[in-house]
Formats: C-alpha cells, sequence, structure tokens
C-alpha cells in the first residue's frame, strides 16, 4: 500500500507471519519513531490483561532490568524516549509501543541510534524481565495496582466518562461496551503466571503492525526487519469485522447518579456508516455542523443563544459508526436542553445548513489535518486508521474528499442517523445541589 502526496507518504515494506511493516516517509522531522500495535479482538475475558502487559514491559528489559537501568541507557542514546498504550479503536484492543529518538542525520561519531533504539525497543517487547516462569513479582504487583487506580480515575473526568458510558450502554453485549482498561474484579484477580501465559499467546498469535516515521535510509529498513525474526510465530488469529449495522429499537434512557453539581448528557445515534464508506466523508462534515466548534449549531444554540451548556459538542466513533452528542448543563435544564439538541439534529435533516456553517466546518478539518502533520505520533495514529480502515487515503485525499462534500450530502447522511440512547450522568438528589 503506496500512498502519494505532498506532506507524507506511506508504504507497506513487507509482511511476514502475521506480523506487517509499514514506513511513513517525511524530510520535516528531526526525530524517528517506531511504533509497535499489538491489536486484540475486544473480549471482557482478555482486556484487563491486555491493558497491563505493556506497563510491565516498559518496566525494563534482560539487558536493562530497572528503570534506572533503562533510563540511563535511554540518556545515553540521545535521550531516547520509550512509552506505552492501550486504546480500542472500535473492536479492536491496541497495546503500544513506541520509541522516538534524533535521526541519525543529527548525531555525531556516526552513532547508530535506529539501530541501537530500534533493538532496545524490540528488547523491551520480547525479553522481559522474570522470575520463576513469570513477570517480575514486584513489577507485576506494582503494576496491577497501577491499573485498578486507572480504572478507578475513569470518573474523574466526568465529561469524558459520561460519553464513554453512553457509548458502552449503546453497545451493551457488544465487544465494543468492553473498557480499554478493562475492570476492576477481573484486575484483582489476575495472577502472575496467567498473564505472562497471556503475554507469550499476544507475541506468538496476534496480529502485530510495525510503523517507522522518519528519514531512514532502505538497508536499515530491512534490516530492522530481519530483527523481527526472533519471535516464534504460529497459529495467528484473523480480526473479526467490526459489527456497525444493528438495527435500533426504543430509545433508550440512562439516568446515572453520581457526586457531581452539574448534569452530563448525551445523546447518543447510530449512523449505520462504516469507516471505509464513501458515506464517511460527509459524516464528518455532518459532525462538524451539528458540534464540531464555536460555529457549530450545538455551539451556538445550546450554549450561546439558549445560554444552557457550559460545553456542547459532539464526536463520532469512526470504527463503530457512532455519533453522540455531548453537553455540561444544570440539571434541572436537562428537559429543555435535550429538546433544542434534538431541533439541531432536526434543523441539519430539513437542510438548515448555512454557507457559513459548511464552510467554517472545512476550513476547521482542514486546518486540523494540516496540523496533525506536524506530530509523528498523530500521522502514525491516522495511518493506521486508514489501513484498518481499509481505505487508501492519504492526507492530502482525505482534505479533498471532504471539502468536496455538499449540503445535499450532509443531509442525504443524516436521514441515516438513528437515536439509541439518552444517558444523564446527574447528581444524587437529582437538584444538582452536590460538588464535585
Amino acid at each position: 500500500m503506496k500512498q502519494e502526496g505532498n506532506s507524507s507518504s506511506v508504504i507497506k515494506l513487507d509482511e511476514k507471519n502475521g506480523i506487517s511493516f509499514f514506513y511513513v516517509k517525511s524530510d520535516k522531522f528531526k526525530t524517528v519513531r517506531i511504533d509497535i500495535f499489538i491489536l486484540d479482538p475486544l473480549d471482557i475475558e482478555r482486556a484487563t490483561q491486555n491493558a497491563l502487559v505493556p506497563y510491565i514491559l516498559r518496566r525494563g528489559c534482560r539487558r536493562y532490568p530497572t528503570q534506572q537501568d533503562l533510563a540511563l541507557r535511554l540518556e545515553e542514546l540521545y535521550g531516547a524516549g520509550v512509552n506505552v498504550a492501550v486504546h480500542k479503536k472500535g473492536e479492536y484492543q491496541i497495546i503500544q509501543l513506541s520509541a522516538r529518538f534524533v535521526s541519525d542525520r543529527f548525531t555525531v561519531n556516526g552513532a547508530n541510534l535506529f539501530e541501537e533504539v530500534g533493538a532496545l525497543l524490540l528488547d523491551i517487547l520480547t525479553d522481559p524481565v522474570t522470575e520463576n516462569g513469570a513477570f517480575s513479582k514486584e513489577y507485576f504487583e506494582q503494576e496491577r495496582e497501577n491499573l485498578i487506580q486507572r480504572i478507578r480515575s475513569r470518573v474523574n473526568n466526568k465529561m469524558y466518562y459520561a460519553m464513554q458510558r453512553c457509548m458502552e450502554e449503546m453497545c451493551a453485549g457488544e465487544p465494543f461496551a468492553v473498557n480499554d482498561d478493562g475492570d476492576e474484579e477481573r484486575a484483582k484477580t489476575l495472577t502472575n503466571e496467567a498473564l505472562f501465559e497471556h503475554y507469550r499467546g499476544l507475541l506468538t498469535h496476534n496480529p502485530v503492525y510495525v510503523y517507522i516515521s522518519g528519514n531512514i535510509n532502505d538497508h536499515e529498513l530491512e534490516r530492522y526487519i530481519r530483527k523481527f525474526e526472533v519471535i516464534e510465530r504460529n497459529n495467528l488469529i484473523s480480526l473479526p469485522s467490526i459489527q456497525v449495522k444493528k438495527e435500533v429499537g426504543e430509545l433508550r434512557r440512562i439516568e446515572e447518579p453520581m457526586d457531581v453539581s452539574q448534569g452530563k448528557l448525551c445523546i447518543g445515534f447510530r449512523t449505520q456508516i462504516e469507516a471505509n464508506s464513501p458515506e464517511y466523508y460527509p459524516l464528518v462534515i455532518y459532525n462538524g455542523i451539528l458540534g464540531g466548534g464555536v460555529h457549530s449549531k450545538l455551539f451556538q444554540n445550546v450554549r450561546e443563544k439558549a445560554s444552557l451548556a457550559y460545553s456542547a459538542f459532539s464526536t463520532i466513533e469512526k470504527f463503530k459508526g457512532l455519533l453522540v452528542a455531548v453537553c455540561g448543563i444544570e440539571i434541572s435544564n436537562r428537559d429543555r436542553a435535550e429538546r433544542i439538541i434534538m431541533d439541531q439534529f432536526k434543523a441539519i435533516e430539513n437542510g438548515d445548513i448555512s454557507d457559513y456553517e459548511m464552510e467554517a466546518t472545512k476550513n476547521s478539518l482542514v486546518t486540523d489535518l494540516k496540523s496533525m502533520q506536524d506530530s509523528q505520533g498523530a500521522m502514525v495514529d491516522f495511518y493506521i486508521s486508514q489501513y484498518l480502515s481499509n481505505t487508501n487515503e492519504n492526507v492530502d485525499s482525505f482534505i479533498e474528499k471532504i471539502t468536496s462534500v455538499t449540503k445535499e450530502d450532509v443531509i442525504r447522511v443524516s436521514k441515516r442517523l438513528t437515536p439509541d440512547t439518552v444517558y444523564f450522568l446527574t447528581s444524587l438528589s437529582g437538584e444538582g445541589e452536590r460538588r464535585e
């Protein structure tokens, strides 16, 4: 898969034993970045284990077994950085290990950071600190406790929590409803031995995607790809397709009390639009008009004119085909706010879209996409999202498609949306007198 563009391009270099290698070519950065993604279908029994694995791996490897050893080695490598993360795209859970370091063009005395940092990242992935056939007991126990604290801290950001809970309720009984950090009870009962066996299974069976971004010559790329042959691979699993199209029944209403003073109102819609559909681009414009900035209908009508919300926006879950309108409101204004929010959906469906709303939405999206190219991490995320969507877009072609969307396209897409769930995060009394 090769993509041409003025700003950057991505080339699929190779695929061996279920490990796919991609090169994001860009001359604008003075750094190189390597990202390793391990994908697993979202599953309630596996999610907690997946959420814990990379944080234990980050603690050290056999050559550099402590965080201090690892930090000192990274400092020797011109201050290279190694990070890990766990997140989800649609119904896939993604374990990510990444390294970022100075390009060899800017080192002295012929230092080959790409080879050295690349080898170190591979060591972190494949050669962790072990004890008695499992992970280091100390690392396991500490990182398991850290995971439990991350799970508990979900509620700290009330707006994000409410939005996630709305989508979880919309997809109850579907893999998407599983949180990417797993759940506390499974974390508490998880054993070191079971987690280590799970980790070995991930390395052996699961799809792996390696993205290398920066300025690297072909010989170095080929040599790095060969290093992955040390991973024993067999009985490779395939990722299932993500269920997007689903019949919506009666509108569901979920109310969750919490110790808050302001309510969070979320209205979730099924779009029935898959990420690789031509209709996705009009959906992006639709979302921008609805709640994509200060020009949007939600911001102007719910916040500015009616003064009902201190925050009002909408967001798309691209891979699952969901759209959620989110507003932070006074609890007593719930019914009025919901009516005005729904009026904005009806307005777009009825063709009430101004030239200014179309132009401002497109300009905002183009600005965001162009500024995204200033971040290697954002570019890698863009390209792996395109690959998982089975689309062939680069930034330039993506911009071309969204700027070509017409009002008629937006109106057509609006008729595909169906309200699924109204979620309201309210106070313990429902009156908003308690404080966060």
